[in-house]
């Protein structure tokens, strides 16, 4: 409640009301698509797919206010709904600088209200780790894994194809297999993929951010973290652009019980833009007694230029990873992911219905001729 009273004493209602209405209307439109998917509709572009998300007006036209979010920048955006300048340059650069690396006026609006909306209290977490979800997914399907690496995706004459990969990355052999349809579930662009597609279907354009994860086992030094004093709070943020650090965060267990969990050891992790030096993270933390770090290209690099076109790269093949260039987040790939599934279901349906209609005139023929 404290909380609370501090915000709107630095923010005001009106602007804090502002923001909350703008990410409220988005997840309400958001919502719509679910139906819409369960029922075995598809989309061919990930602009056909977010135009289905936006509202109706009363003639029954879509509004396109999704797309239109993809075309202007965050900040642009709040300001034009009477949203403080001191709220976006606060709070909404933490949930877009965390969340995706980037600054409200450097990515469009609708991937920062996602991240926005991931800033929300009301949300769960999975114990185990979100790697959980993907492995329930995978034991319902009951679908068969094949671990490799996957080289080329080449298109056959007959509208089937052939995956080459190697099952064992030190090893040069290359496996050969067929395949009447192909869900590519990995980024295509240059600085993230290796596969070749033949024939090539398009240039994948754009590229992603690289953030660094660090977990640390040990204990905080707050001045090594920019406090003047030995004061500190469990989530901290740098807003600076120029700043190598993101955020400083003290993690605790999902099953987390105050009552009964009071000498958890003391682990915090660290996003930044870049690797850390141990000498780095020694004026950080005393005590260090583990390091991990996890150095990846998490998500897009975004802009008013993004790709929102095809999922399907050639007929019965299909491209998940399009969806992102929205926005990168669990949520959009489960999206993403279904509206392929269908997409899928219904090429492969028509590819099936298009045989029994090739044997049924076959046999026509025979008999006129007969």
């Amino acid at each position: 409640m404290l909380d609370k009273v501090r915000m709107i004493w630095r923010y005001g209602v009106r602007s804090l009301l502002k923001l909350d209405n703008f990410v409220a209307n988005l997840l309400k439109n958001f919502g719509t698509i679910y139906p819409k998917l369960d029922s075995g509709a598809g989309f061919d572009t990930v602009a056909k797919l977010l135009d289905e998300m936006s509202p109706v007006s009363r003639k029954g036209e879509r509004s396109g206010e999704m797309m239109d979010l993809t075309r202007i920048p965050l900040n642009d955006k709040l300001i034009s709904l009477g949203v403080d300048n001191l709220l976006v340059e606060e709070l909404v650069t933490v949930a877009t600088r965390v969340n995706y690396g980037q600054m409200p006026a450097s990515l469009h609006a609708f991937v920062g209200a996602v991240g926005l909306a991931g800033v929300d209290g009301d949300l769960w977490a999975v114990e185990g780790g979100n790697v959980r979800v993907v492995h329930c997914a995978l034991n319902i399907s009951k679908a068969r894994v094949v671990k490799g690496e996957v080289k080329e995706v080449l298109a056959t004459s007959d509208g089937s194809f052939q995956l080459k990969y190697s099952e064992d990355s030190l090893d040069e052999k290359v496996v050969t297999k067929q395949f009447d349809l192909v869900v590519i579930a990995s980024p295509l662009t240059s600085d993230k993929s290796t596969i070749s597609i033949s024939p090539p279907t398009q240039v994948f354009p754009g590229s992603y951010h690289t953030t660094v994860a660090t977990i640390v086992r040990g204990e905080l030094i707050p001045q090594g973290i920019g406090y003047s004093d030995n004061s500190s709070t469990l989530t901290n943020f740098y807003l600076s652009h120029n700043s190598t650090l993101v955020s400083v965060a003290k993690l605790s267990p999902v099953d987390y019980n105050p009552s009964t969990d009071r000498f958890l050891p003391p682990v915090f992790k660290v996003f930044s833009t870049k690797p850390l030096a141990p000498h780095e993270l020694s004026t950080m933390f005393s005590s260090i007694f583990s390091v991990s770090v996890f150095d990846w290209l998490a998500y897009p690099s975004y802009s008013l230029k993004d790709d929102f076109s095809t999922f399907q790269l050639l007929p019965g093949l299909f491209y998940i990873n399009r969806v992102e260039w929205a926005a990168s987040a669990m949520e959009m790939s489960v999206i993403g992911a279904k509206n392929v599934a269908n997409l899928a279901a219904n090429y492969w349906g028509e590819e099936r219905e298009n045989v029994k209609i090739d044997k049924e005139e076959n046999i026509e023929d025979k008999n006129i001729e007969l």
